[in-house]
């Protein structure tokens, strides 16, 4: 009788998942709803190892047998399960306040990183969060402290809302990255390097040219100047906003 008179249909469970990928609800979040749907998945909650989509894919299944084929059609044909920029934020607001663990936090950034994952998963229209979760956590998350992520909900909060300084910002994260920048484009403000040659540096590490990087006007006017190169570090790096 489980599969009549349902209080909720497939299509509250997609748009569950949705706004997880998305980052707009916490793995907790997704939790105490599914608990409020069905208390059998309150043990399975509790497991902070068991994957979200797992859980709610076992709630809807409780509900309605024929829910999981629904969901699974529906987010596999879905566009819209990419994090965003305000996921992004409300995941690590979460986790700085330890309503999620960080274990959680780079869970959630970086589901589309496991094998099979393509399934669903939509273009980024961001690329500072292309970054942060394809390629800052995966390789750098042991390296991430606290005072790290605090910097980079400010980089992603920043008002000016420009998705390439936002990147060069989260690179500049690491002490390593700013020594770099120093070393790379004080050569080439020095006449050392050519433009081509920066661009090495700069597609290497920002995805970058010397025609799209966001503060060649910035190193141009320092030319011959390296002395005011550490002042454009702390520009890019949105120091400012610490």
């Amino acid at each position: 009788m489980k599969n009549e008179m349902s209080p909720v249909t497939s299509v509250y469970f997609v748009t569950l998942l949705k706004a997880y990928l998305r980052g707009t609800k916490t793995r907790q979040e997704v939790i105490d709803e599914l608990r409020s749907v069905s208390p059998l998945q309150q043990k399975a909650g509790e497991d902070s190892n068991t994957e979200v989509s797992r859980l709610l894919f076992q709630t809807a299944s409780e509900i309605n047998e024929h829910y999981y084929q629904d969901i699974v059609t529906a987010i596999s044909h879905a566009s819209d399960t990419t994090p965003t920029r305000e996921g992004v934020m409300h995941q690590l607001e979460a986790m700085l306040t330890g309503y999620i663990t960080t274990e959680q936090l780079i869970q959630w950034a970086t589901w589309h990183n496991e094998p099979g994952a393509d399934e669903g998963a939509g273009f980024f229209d961001d690329i500072a969060v292309d970054y942060f979760c394809t390629q800052l956590l995966p390789s750098s998350a042991e390296e991430m402290t606290i005072a790290h992520y605090k910097q980079a909900l400010k980089i992603f909060r920043s008002g000016q809302h420009n998705s390439l300084k936002d990147k060069v910002a989260l690179v500049l994260l690491s002490e390593k990255e700013r020594q770099r920048f120093l070393f790379y484009l004080g050569d080439y403000i020095q006449g050392h390097t050519s433009p081509e040659q920066l661009d090495v540096y700069l597609l290497h590490k920002f995805g970058m040219d010397h025609h799209s990087f966001p503060y060649m006007s910035s190193l141009s006017a320092i030319m011959h100047d390296p002395g005011k190169l550490p002042a454009l570090l702390h520009l890019a790096a949105m120091d400012d906003n610490i």
